[in-house]
Formats: structure tokens, sequence, C-alpha cells
């Protein structure tokens, strides 16, 4: 089922065009309507007779009368976010061309009586997974001919990694196009870029092995693979999985934006499990988002249900237990333990690009251009900061030369601070 969300809805898009013209197609829809898990509507065109688009939220499967190859084509995004702006009403029946759409999929009558709940067509499900095994195995053979032709030879340019990302998007591969397109940022900003673009392909290439054999993999390794490739599931089945219950201290939040679409991600650890979590919200044309977990430096009482797989990190808030108090004591841990609960989840999950680490007493410097937190017992780990930021001068201001706690995420090559707990506050850097 797709989630009613605008990143839901975006990362159907098999390109950035396709969803930019989407979203000015609001005006141009006429006779919408919704039943069960079918959306239907037309949509005014170049053509004389307005398309007939068609959407099932279940499968997820689209049609639409319009010449276009793409699918979902920018007429069926166009109602996926009309639905989801609650301007698609909901109606008794079945338009008439959405029934044949539908019967003609099936093979069977489309029933018109009240919706009810159910689980995704195993057809459609089989359908997607051999689209994506094409998909992959398109990528693979692109990874062999980069290698084969060698780093420094192979054509590196924005284009390129763009279109092999396109034909990701068309094999329903999101999260795979995600980390394609990455990839030309770490090229052209990164000094070492031919050791990470050889890790970066390395990773892809374990990738597609190991969708070749998700059916032997341990369902929560088989899981992450799902994950990172870019398989949709539905919030309520992440709902119906066990919650973890403690009184969780929210550490960071960053949001950021892509053509008018809004992500914010919090960070939370469990004050009594000291475990991680990461709350990940969209919303489309204003910062918008749930107020149900409070802003960084308060503490809930809440149940976290985890999103599956082998190194569990995202997560969707479930019951609240207690309102939000402030706190004012933290409790970090050194470099070297940081980096090992990183390599144990690594080992879990080795396609993981990041995780949290909270430390304790370090010191930030800035020696000869090259930034890095040192501890008390001397250990020291690299700082990174996005390309199109400025290095964290904050940071060091904040700390004076003292110690302090930080919050950041490690990616492997260096730490991206998030946030600094000074004087019993947490400070968004």
């Amino acid at each position: 089922m797709i989630g009613r969300s605008a990143g839901d809805i975006a990362a159907l898009a098999p390109d950035a065009a396709s969803l930019a013209t989407a979203r000015r197609l609001g005006p141009q829809f006429s006779a919408t309507g919704h039943h069960g898990s079918t959306l239907w509507g037309l949509c005014a065109g170049s053509a004389a007779k307005p398309y007939e688009v068609v959407a099932d939220l279940g499968g997820p499967a689209f049609t639409c009368s319009c010449p276009s190859r793409r699918n979902p084509c920018k007429h069926a995004l166009g109602l996926l976010i009309a639905w989801s702006e609650d301007a698609v009403p909901a109606q008794d029946t079945v338009a008439p061309f959405a029934v044949s759409w539908l019967e003609s999929r099936t093979g069977q009558p489309s029933t018109q009586g009240s919706p009810k709940p159910r689980s995704s067509n195993p057809a459609t499900v089989q359908q997607r997974a051999d689209r994506v095994s094409a998909g992959l195995e398109d990528l693979e053979t692109w990874l062999v001919d980069q290698i084969r032709t060698g780093l420094a030879q192979a054509d590196r340019s924005f284009r390129t990694f763009e279109s092999i990302a396109a034909r990701m998007t068309d094999a329903q591969a999101p999260g795979v196009a995600s980390t394609l397109r990455r990839i030309p940022y770490t090229v052209a900003t990164r000094e070492d870029w031919p050791a990470r673009l050889l890790a970066d392909y390395a990773q892809l290439h374990l990738l597609v092995a190991a969708h070749r054999r998700i059916e032997e993999l341990p369902e929560p390794l088989a899981a992450s693979v799902r994950s990172h490739i870019g398989y949709p599931i539905k919030a309520e089945a992440v709902l119906e999985r066990p919650a973890d219950s403690d009184h969780w201290m929210i550490l960071g939040s960053r949001v950021t934006e892509e053509n008018q679409l809004f992500a914010r991600k919090l960070w939370l650890r469990g004050r009594d499990s000291r475990k991680w979590a990461v709350l990940l919200d969209f919303s489309y044309g204003s910062p918008n988002f749930p107020s149900e977990v409070p802003g960084p430096g308060f503490v809930i009482d809440l149940d976290i249900h985890f999103y599956p797989g082998a190194a569990p990190l995202r997560g969707k808030v479930g019951k609240r237990h207690s309102r939000p108090e402030p706190f004012t004591t933290l409790a970090g841990s050194t470099i070297d333990d940081s980096l090992a609960d990183y390599a144990h989840a690594l080992g879990a999950d080795p396609w993981l690009r990041s995780w949290p680490m909270l430390l304790s007493d370090v010191v930030p410097t800035a020696t000869s251009g090259q930034w890095r937190v040192v501890g008390a017992d001397g250990a020291a780990l690299p700082l990174t900061h996005p390309f199109d930021e400025p290095p964290p001068w904050k940071l060091l201001g904040i700390s004076g030369g003292h110690p302090i706690t930080v919050i950041g995420e490690w990616t492997g090559t260096g730490l991206q601070p998030v946030s600094v707990f000074t004087a019993g506050q947490v400070v968004q850097l």
C-alpha cells in the first residue's frame, strides 16, 4: 500500500522532472474519486480528450491513457499528490473506466461494495520483484563496465550517474537510485574519491548479489536488503511490530528541503536501553511536521516501533506514556566504544551509510585545515561536513577548547556533528 506522505509519493517518481510537473497538475483534474484502494480521475492535457488516470494503491500499479512510457507518469503522480492533499473525494462506486482496468489486471469482476482491508496482490508483488531483479542485472553489467574501463578512464559526469539512476527508478529500486545520485558529489568533493568510488561500487555489487539470493538470507538481513533497494513497507505493518518502550531523549534535529519537499530527521536515544532511534518525517510545500515528539533537549516516555532490518535504526512513534520534560544530564561514550558499536552495526548491515554517536568529553580541534574531535585518552575522529556547508566553526566556538559532549553521525570516513550538549542544554549546530 502506498503511503500518503509526500515522501512516499516522491519515492515513486521516475525522475525529478516528472515529479515537478505533477505538482502543478492539480487544477487540471476533474471527476476524481477514490474507493477502497482505487483512485481515478480525468486530467486535461494536450489531447482533445482528457486522460483517464487510475491508481491501485495496494499494488502499487498505475495506468493512464497518455502516451508516456513512464510508470507512473506525471498524471498518475499528480493524482496521488491530489489524494495526499485530501483533494480526491471518496465515492460509493468506482468509475467505469477504472473498473475496466481493474478487471483487465485481475481477470475477475471488480467488486464495488464496501472497501475491505487487503494485503498486496501476490502477482503484483512478484511483478515488482521481477522488475527490480531486471534492473539490478543491468546495474551489475554497468558496474562491471566501470571497473573494466578503469576508474580514471570511466565517465564520471553527473549525466552518467543520472542515467543509470533513472534506470533504477524505472526498475522500482529508488534506494539504489538515491545511492547512485550521491556518488558524483563524492567524486567532485573528495581528494580520496577513487577509494570512495570503489567502495561505493563494491557495496552496490554486494547488494545486487544479496538480492539475487534474498530467499536464502536470514529475515533481518533480507529486510535490510529490501530497505536499501527501496521496497516499500506499510506504516501499519511497522506499528504492528513489537515496541521498544523507553524514556527517549531527543538529541538532535535537522530539516532539509529539495524541490519544496521538506524532510525532518530526529535522533533519539533511550535513556535506559542506550538504543538509538531515528525518526524521518516529510512535508511538501512547508515544514509542517507531526508534533507527537518534542524538540531536542526533552525526554519522553513512549513506544518506538522499528522498521525491520539487521541493524534497526529508523522507527515510528507508537503510544506516549508521559509528557515531555527537559533533561539536564547526558551520559555518552568514548570514541573507542562508539566505533565498536558502529562496527557491530556494520557487521549486521554492510550497506549502512551512517550510524549515530554520542561522544563525551571530546575537544574539537582544527589544525592545518584538518578538523577532529579528540578524547581524553588521545583517541581522535575526523570531522566532516556537507560539501555545501561551511566547516563546523560553531562547534569550535561552543567548546572554547574545553571538553564537550558531541552528538553526530559517523559515516565511516568522518563524523558529521549534529548538536552539542553543554551546560545542561542541547545546542543545535
